[in-house]
């Protein structure tokens, strides 16, 4: 019933707010892509402390420039750090090629027969051809055939070139899953571009695709991805797809018994032997490569593997027989991490204290000191104290290992095992493995899923094709809201880092969205044990200085928008010196700074300090720090705060619940000191007219919003003017009426 037909009462109505509050973006969430002790490989983990970086990434290591970094940042006043992990990849696009690997180690018991047992020497995943096969015989029956087959997607065109094509036509060639990919064709790929052959097309495909390629068959192009496979995908699109070339349009799909032959999986190993193979199991050893073994024991059991897969496979073709009694594989431990870390580790069986039959107690040393224990296990899968289930646990379980069932209801013996094995993988490194890849996500893109990010860097990769990655990263992967902070190369004089920007590396007037600091600082050593009896160390100040920023953001309201440079604001703790004495010449920081290289120095009295707020780009609209992180706030809450507007009907009724909304927002960022003016249409102007969004815009499904902002620009120079004070000689001579 409406309120008037009830009796009297006052009513109350709550209404929607005509202004919505948009909400502030973060501003100083960093993200650091680097070298850690142990930890995740290629995932994003948020550290909220030095403890809670070290709990997951370990400590510090000859190479832990990543450590280093996170130790200024939470010093300086960063709170929030995401950090990645990464290695040396064998292969880019696959992020299971990783080197590192795993520490492992057995635990056996003793006395009774064992199975026949054929040992691979390989990890998964393994590289195997079309067709490849192998051949099993288990307990002297006939050998057993298992073919491994897979093919690819293809496209094939069904017309043969020469092919007419025209400067700007693009071709969307979409790679097994990953982002389309319009390769474009411009008059200086060809000879004749309305005449373009079959093998200038395929030149002009293979240098832009990643993960396919492109060949000439019986004159006509086809287009294939490099998956062999179930998971091979491949789809040619667009009116340039059929009408130029042929080409079939709609995905076209990989056949095969595996997802990959370049990459097949154990399960996927597993799968096919078992399902053909009668009485052998196939299982990870304890080193973590595979193995065949009988599901009998004793002198009868016996295994042999041949074929070109088995040797694919890393499995030899020798007879494998069991025998009346020997040692067993009760139980498979794994270092949580892959990394040598793990080879300090030891793990203990003990009698239960219990007194339980069948069960045990297993305790985990590290470098002979007792970390962890695990009264009154079980390897029965059935029993609440089952090994698997309570060291496996992801939140009560072991922080060093992982165990993997071998041999069921088998009680390991008393023994004590060391883990080995275990390699941190940086043999080979080299700079794609700390840019990544956009299509697997690792190195700089596996922060795309943290979406808050605002500050990048990559602490001890300081190289023109990392900067340069890095830049890309921030201005195009996240469309200029992110920032970087990029490190001076190790030992740069002055005229070395000025040739670095200019020449080298090529970064003077690259982008707004990244700025460089020189040169590395000194800090004090955080371990003798690790980087040996020296006081202090050299490193690269890119983490501390994202904790300056941090801290500068926190200090008020609006400190996003002061430039973190100075003597208080630009302030560095924990900087206890530089790694060159040229920077405290004020000569040598004249030379650096013209060149969009911000200085770090010091003088007499005075703390060390940022002495720079310059972008790499004076040409831009932002050229200051403050200002270009600034706007990317304002760009970025913005973004966020107007979502609400999506879907909604585009009638002037909307758009000018936009303006007062935007309006309401940076009068705010007003009084925060966003801009050169406080008043409101010196500082900033939002436009939603007519003008702006005629009917073809609205028909377009778009709302355009022009603002326009007068930010502030900050005082690099302090300009003294002294002269001789005439005012009393003046004086004198005006009252003697000269």
């Amino acid at each position: 019933m409406s309120p008037e037909l009830l009796s009297s009462k006052v009513v109350v109505v709550e209404e929607e707010p005509r202004v919505r509050g948009i909400p502030s973006a973060p501003t100083s969430v960093a993200g650091a892509v680097g070298l850690a002790e142990r930890g995740p490989i290629g995932k994003p983990v948020l550290c909220t402390s030095m403890e809670d970086y070290q709990a997951t990434f370990g400590g510090f290591t000859p190479d832990s420039d990543l450590a280093l970094a996170a130790m200024g940042f939470f010093e300086n006043g960063g709170s929030h750090l995401w950090a990645v992990r990464t290695v040396h990849y064998e292969d880019a696009t696959n992020p299971e090629s990783h080197t590192a690997t795993r520490a492992t180690a057995a635990l056996t018991t003793g006395g009774g027969p064992t199975p026949a047992v054929a040992w691979g020497t390989l990890r998964p995943p393994f590289s195997l051809a079309d067709g490849q096969r192998m051949e099993v015989a288990v307990n002297g029956s006939a050998a057993v055939d298992v073919a491994f087959l897979g093919t690819a997607a293809s496209v094939l065109a069904s017309r043969p070139g020469p092919y007419a094509l025209t400067s700007g036509q693009a071709l969307r060639v979409r790679v097994d899953g990953a982002r389309d990919v319009f390769v474009s064709f411009s008059d200086g790929d060809f000879a004749d571009m309305s005449q373009a052959t079959p093998e200038e097309v395929a030149a002009v495909l293979n240098a832009v695709l990643v993960g396919g390629s492109a060949t000439v068959e019986a004159g006509a192009l086809r287009i294939s991805s490099d998956t062999f496979g179930a998971a091979s995908r491949l789809e040619v699109g667009d009116e340039v797809a059929n009408a130029v070339f042929g080409f079939p349009l709609g995905p076209q799909v990989g056949t095969g018994n595996v997802q990959s032959l370049r990459a097949v999986e154990l399960h996927e190993v597993q799968s096919l032997v078992e399902a053909a193979v009668a009485g052998v199991r196939v299982e990870a050893s304890s080193l973590g490569t595979l193995q065949l073994r009988t599901t009998i024991t004793g002198p009868s059991a016996s295994l042999r593997v041949q074929g070109g897969a088995g040797l694919g496979l890393g499995l030899d073709a020798l007879l494998h027989q069991g025998a009346a009694s020997g040692d067993m594989d009760v139980l498979r431990l794994e270092a949580k991490d892959a990394g040598a870390y793990a080879n300090r580790l030891e793990v203990e069986v003990r009698p239960s204290t219990s007194g339980t039959p069948d069960a045990f107690d297993i305790l985990i040393l590290e470098d002979g000191a007792y970390r962890e224990s695990f009264p009154n296990l079980s390897s029965s899968e059935g029993d609440a104290r089952y090994i698997g289930r309570v060291l496996n646990d992801g939140r009560t379980g072991s922080r060093y290992v992982q165990v993997f069932l071998v041999e069921p209801d088998a009680v390991p013996d008393v023994q004590t095992v060391a883990l080995s094995g275990g390699a941190d993988g940086l043999v080979g490194l080299r700079d794609s493995d700390f840019i990544g890849s956009e299509v697997v996500k690792t190195g700089l893109y596996a922060l795309d899923s943290v979406q808050e990010l605002s500050l990048l860097l990559v602490p001890g990769r300081a190289t023109p094709a990392v900067h340069n990655a890095m830049v890309r990263y921030c201005e195009v992967a996240r469309d200029g809201l992110v920032f970087a902070i990029l490190d001076s190369p190790a030992g740069y004089t002055a005229t070395d880092i000025v040739s670095y920007i200019a020449e080298e590396a090529a970064l003077e007037g690259l982008s707004e969205h990244a700025a460089l600091y020189w040169p590395r600082v000194k800090v004090l050593n955080p371990s003798r044990g690790v980087f040996g009896n020296i006081e202090q160390l050299v490193v690269p100040p890119s983490g501390l200085i994202a904790g300056v920023f941090a801290r500068n953001d926190a200090a008020r309201p609006g400190g996003v928008y002061d430039s973190p440079a100075g003597i208080e604001a630009g302030r560095m703790l924990g900087v206890l010196g530089f790694e060159t004495s040229e920077v405290l010449e004020e000569k040598k920081r004249d030379v650096v700074y013209p060149h969009r290289v911000n200085p770090l120095t010091t003088g007499p009295g005075l703390p060390r300090y940022i002495d720079g707020s310059r972008t790499l780009k004076a040409g831009g609209n932002f050229p200051y720090v403050a200002e270009r992180r600034g706007v990317s706030f304002i760009e970025r809450s913005l973004q966020a705060g107007l979502q609400f507007a999506r879907h909604r009907n585009n009638t002037e009724g909307l758009r000018a619940q936009v303006r007062r909304f935007i309006t309401a927002f940076l009068l705010t960022q007003m009084r925060n000191g966003a801009f050169r003016s406080m008043e409101p249409a010196k500082a900033f102007f939002v436009d939603v007219s007519n003008a702006l969004n005629p009917p073809s815009v609205v028909f377009a499904g778009q709302l355009v919003v022009r603002v326009g902002l007068a930010t502030n620009k900050p005082a690099e120079y302090v300009v003294l003017r002294i002269s001789q004070d005439t005012r009393a000689l003046e004086a004198e001579l005006a009252s003697a009426g000269a």
